[in-house]
């Protein structure tokens, strides 16, 4: 007798549940924490900061830097110029 397969199908049936994830991760996956709050990351960002903190959603960024001012015409210099923007 073959062994049957399921097959997944479309919906919500074959998503699978974030819970699920969340705890493989916290079991089995490296952890990192945010350079700002603290918070538990499973997946390291180049700035160091989770989603939250990266976006400004949890308050102002802890950081020893002092804010440097910017001529108002290069405030974007740099970004705009940037050939990853290009594609």
């Amino acid at each position: 007798m073959a062994k049957k397969t399921r097959v997944l199908r479309r919906g919500p049936r074959s998503l699978l549940p974030s819970s699920y994830l969340i705890k493989a991760l916290a079991h089995h996956g490296p952890r990192y924490e945010c350079e700002n709050c603290g918070d538990t990351m499973f997946v390291r960002y180049e700035s160091g900061l989770c989603p939250l903190c990266f976006n400004g959603r949890r308050g102002a960024i802890a950081s020893d830097e002092v804010p440097q001012p910017v001529p108002e015409h290069l405030a974007l210099a740099g970004v705009l110029d940037d050939p990853v923007l290009e594609r």
